[in-house]
């Protein structure tokens, strides 16, 4: 198991069966926090949140964290580095955060910032890059604010609530990261 990846606010670990819980479900069953996900098409249930968690960790080149507040250990969310392609040293990278009075204080840049430095620095990834529903910008403002540059856009691709939807592509290499406000 890896060491937990610290931020000013936050630890990111290693998610693992025993943070699959109510808390968790609810949040891939609420149509705000899942939006977005490409969970929404599934129905979620508690054993295949441990299935996909267990899936996951068994995979050499994905890191699955949990995203916990500092003070009081809250899991307020999680993010995912990979599947890392060594061949290209590249890596995607996801997030959500589904505790909803988390949302808008600047927990996911913070949360992609760490987890940013530790694929450059830790996987020998030299980039990372970030696919987003057009419309959700929140999570396109925090990778932004990250350091992450919008790299180009699929008009259409995605079907969001039955109409074509945008998709920004975003990417991020260590110069980019380095040079962010909010490093």
């Amino acid at each position: 198991m890896s060491a937990p990846l610290d931020a000013a606010r936050l630890r990111l670990r290693r998610l693992g069966a025993a943070d699959c819980n109510a808390r968790y479900l609810g949040w891939l069953q609420d149509p705000q926090v899942n939006r977005y996900l490409e969970t929404r098409f599934a129905t979620q249930t508690l054993d295949g949140i441990v299935a996909y968690v267990e899936r996951v960790n068994a995979r050499s080149d994905e890191h699955l964290f949990g995203i916990f507040l500092r003070t009081g250990e809250r899991h307020i969310g999680n993010l995912k580095l990979g599947p890392v392609r060594a061949h290209h040293a590249l890596a995607d990278i996801s997030l959500f955060i589904g505790e909803r009075d988390c949302w808008g204080q600047g927990y996911a840049t913070e949360a992609i910032v760490a987890a940013s430095r530790h694929a450059f620095e830790a996987l020998g990834v030299r980039k990372l890059n970030a696919g987003i529903y057009a419309p959700n910008a929140g999570s396109a403002r925090a990778f932004l604010k990250a350091g992450y540059r919008e790299e180009g856009r699929r008009p259409g691709h995605y079907l969001l609530e039955g109409k074509p939807c945008d998709i920004l592509e975003l990417g991020c290499t260590a110069k980019d990261l380095s040079t962010s406000p909010a490093r």
